[in-house]
């Protein structure tokens, strides 16, 4: 099905007059076609429902104002308990995916919220939709759909779908009309066009007359919409989808912090490049880092920037420290305490274990090898963590342990090694909310060569890869990721530094 073209006779130029963006609004129009299963279903509490689209495996693009009237949602959590549904455009077929939504990330000032899922959606026949980089024409004809309310049904199973065309566009809005009606639960919904390339987005539903829709005045005969523009905003939705918690720069790559001797405290930003330096010129973010142990990497402010984490030597305190994003100033703002007597754990990686959104901390027990997760609160300080619970037991066994995305399934895993022998494991997230892992698998062998190992997406491709350093002579490695399963997991190492030897990596 060709879902846009060019009209032959412009649009009206009367200007569309249009209902407040406090209401949400679905869509009454025919019976989409299958393609168009990248369209979501959001699900917001146990009342509300918008439309959104798939524009990363693991984020969905919607309306703001699904979440908030004034079209203002703080950003993080959901206010409420969210789901979206995506992968078929008739919800009582199987094959559709249906996943929690763990964090909103609202545009400064369109009706846009970018909506991140607990897990990425894996099925290889649900693509995400590419931006617009055009605006929307007077006179050119695009496809809406939506999973709202329709001429007959109040909450209808099936995506429906509907042409409109362009009567106006503005800085941000697209003004439409149609044969077709748009109608509550559509908000967020897309309208797209086929170019050369493919199906890209064009433009969000913000706004309606309703015409026509159940339970709308029947006196109310208008059927024109306004749209939110995306084709300007590639570089913000980017930004969001990219953000690393191995990123200390806010550039959206993934960096790495090290020490030595002196305590001075230097981060190689990485450049996200596989074939030339993996990391560009380091500069100094901090002095007498001798005083802290058991530092990692992770975002626990939850604000899409790398932070700290840090257990003071002497006395077991655990500390946080925010990273700022800033590569030519202050990297990072000052500490804060979140926990004591931490000299009981001898391992501490930060993730988010439980897929709710949030940071959390993994530790062992140094005593017996125990796995704990310490779940992330959202709150400041000494509240920042809530009540541990175990997630393993013999954990002794393993001497190299860190978290990282090995399957590439959006959640965070654990790869360790096993002392004895050198082999590689990964032990996958299950996804079961309680952050537990599932059956281990070999992903490598004769590791003992290495002495520190990293996980990150050090090329940029989107899979999360190993950093390790050899233990003759200093030289790192990274080995990338492939998305593949078991002994293919890494594929070919190449050379990232050398002289490393004197460095504590974090």
């Amino acid at each position: 099905m060709h879902l846009s073209r060019r009209s032959r006779t412009a649009a009206s130029a009367a200007a569309l007059v249009v209902l407040s963006s406090a209401s949400a609004h679905a869509l009454a129009g025919p019976d989409a076609p299958p393609e168009l299963n990248h369209v979501a279903k959001i699900t917001v509490g146990e009342e509300s429902a918008c439309t959104g689209t798939l524009v990363d495996p693991r984020w969905v693009l919607t309306a703001a104002s699904c979440f908030a009237a004034d079209a203002r949602p703080p950003a993080g959590r959901p206010a409420v308990a969210t789901t979206v549904t995506v992968g078929r455009t008739d919800l009582s077929q199987t094959g559709t995916t249906t996943l929690p939504a763990i964090q909103l990330v609202p545009h400064a000032d369109r009706d846009l919220v970018l909506v991140k899922l607990a897990a990425k959606v894996t099925d290889p026949g649900v693509k995400p939709v590419k931006l617009a980089t055009t605006p929307a024409a007077p006179g050119e004809e695009l496809t809406k759909a939506g999973f709202g309310r329709t001429r007959t049904e109040w909450v209808p199973d099936k995506l429906h779908a509907g042409t409109f065309t362009v009567a106006s566009t503005t800085a941000t809005d697209v003004n439409l009309a149609g044969s077709a009606t748009v109608c509550k639960g559509d908000a967020g919904g897309p309208a797209l066009r086929t170019t050369g390339g493919g199906t890209e987005l064009v433009s969000v539903t913000s706004r309606s007359w309703q015409g026509g829709c159940l339970g709308t005045d029947p006196a109310e005969t208008r059927t024109g919409a306004v749209d939110t523009r995306v084709d300007d905003i590639g570089a913000w939705v980017q930004h969001a989808v990219s953000r690393d918690p191995d990123d200390l720069t806010g550039d959206g790559k993934a960096d790495i912090a090290a020490t030595r001797d002196d305590g001075i405290l230097w981060i190689y930003p990485g450049t996200g490049n596989a074939s030339g330096a993996t990391f560009g010129t380091r500069f100094q973010a901090g002095t007498s880092w001798g005083s802290q142990d058991a530092v990692t990497v992770g975002d626990l402010d939850n604000d899409g920037i790398g932070d700290l984490l840090s257990r003071q030597a002497s006395d077991g305190t655990l500390w946080v420290y925010p990273g700022t994003g800033n590569a030519s100033g202050a990297a990072f703002k000052p500490r804060y305490q979140i926990g004591r007597s931490w000299q009981t754990q001898d391992v501490t990686r930060a993730a988010d274990f439980n897929a709710d959104g949030l940071t959390d901390v993994l530790t062992r027990q140094a005593s017996d090898g125990t796995l704990w997760v310490y779940p992330g609160t959202g709150k400041p300080g000494m509240d920042a963590l809530g009540t541990r619970y175990q997630v393993g037991t013999g954990w002794k066994s393993q001497d190299l342990i860190v978290a990282g995305d090995l399957n590439n399934d959006g959640r965070p895993d654990v790869l360790s090694r096993q002392a004895s022998d050198g082999t590689l494991w990964v032990y996958p997230n299950t996804g079961s909310g309680r952050g537990t892992f599932g059956t281990r698998y070999q992903v490598g062998r004769s590791w003992q060569t290495q002495n520190a190992v990293r996980t990150g997406d050090f090329n940029g491709d989107g899979l999360t890869d190993v950093l390790s350093r050899q233990a003759s002579d200093g030289t790192l490695w990274v080995y990338p990721g492939t998305g593949k399963g078991g002994m293919e997991t890494l594929g070919t190492r190449y050379q990232a530094g050398s002289g490393w030897s004197s460095y504590r990596i974090f």
